[in-house]
């Protein structure tokens, strides 16, 4: 078993638990409530804004060419494809990119973003890729579960799940584990704990973002990070 394989057989039941998660069903069948998206939607933009500055950290602290492009090809994606659909939603909630600047992010945001800050710091390349990629890695593999779900094609949020569920998305992604597998063939086992470690706390903080709306709103609330300190 790869690095990369070990680390997503690991991970797999958290992600399972976001799929699980109200918010994700509710989206899935279509019964999600607009007010609730469009917190959600508000979030996501505060934070792919800062999750973009990391990966600038992540190509400043790259000695190859080829770790220069991997991550521009992941911001590339972040920028472009994903800002297009977020930027779309924000369009019919009546809203910019303008108007998100002066809204505080709620604690979930918060906890991720400060943690991502505080990996990319350190500067060391492979602690940053273990830190970003459970985002990206986590939305092929839970969008194109919900997917493949007959509710899914009958939801109004069908474009949303769609663009994650997306079958060039899930070769990028191929892509970027790949990558991670070549990065970490060679190192200790104390050092592939610590990547998992850290692979594994973004992953808790991607479950309590999934889970944030609705605790927001009184709703159902799973609590994720709480069992693994970072």
């Amino acid at each position: 078993m790869s690095f990369m394989e070990e680390v997503l057989s690991r991970n797999m039941p958290i992600w399972d638990r976001c799929i699980a998660a109200p918010f994700v069903q509710d989206l899935k069948r279509g019964s999600l409530r607009p007010e609730s998206f469009k917190i959600y939607m508000i979030q996501d933009s505060i934070y792919l804004k800062n999750y973009a500055r990391i990966y600038g950290k992540a190509i400043y602290h790259a000695t190859t060419l080829k770790d220069i492009q991997l991550y521009y090809s992941i911001l590339g994606f972040v920028t472009d494809a994903e800002s297009a659909v977020r930027l779309n939603y924000l369009k019919r909630f009546g809203m910019t990119d303008g108007d998100i600047e002066s809204v505080s992010p709620l604690p979930e945001t918060r906890s991720y973003i400060e943690f991502l800050f505080q990996v990319a710091e350190r500067g060391n390349s492979l602690e940053i890729l273990m830190a970003v990629l459970p985002c990206m890695l986590s939305y092929s593999y839970i969008f194109r579960k919900i997917a493949a779900e007959p509710e899914s094609l009958r939801s109004g949020y069908r474009d949303f799940i769609q663009d994650y569920a997306d079958s060039q998305y899930a070769e990028d992604c191929r892509k970027w584990c790949a990558y991670a597998d070549r990065k970490c063939e060679n190192l200790s086992a104390p050092e592939h704990t610590n990547l998992h470690r850290i692979f594994e706390k973004a992953s808790l903080l991607e479950l309590d973002f999934w889970n944030m709306v609705y605790r927001l709103e009184g709703g159902a609330h799973e609590k994720g990070t709480e069992h693994c300190g970072f």
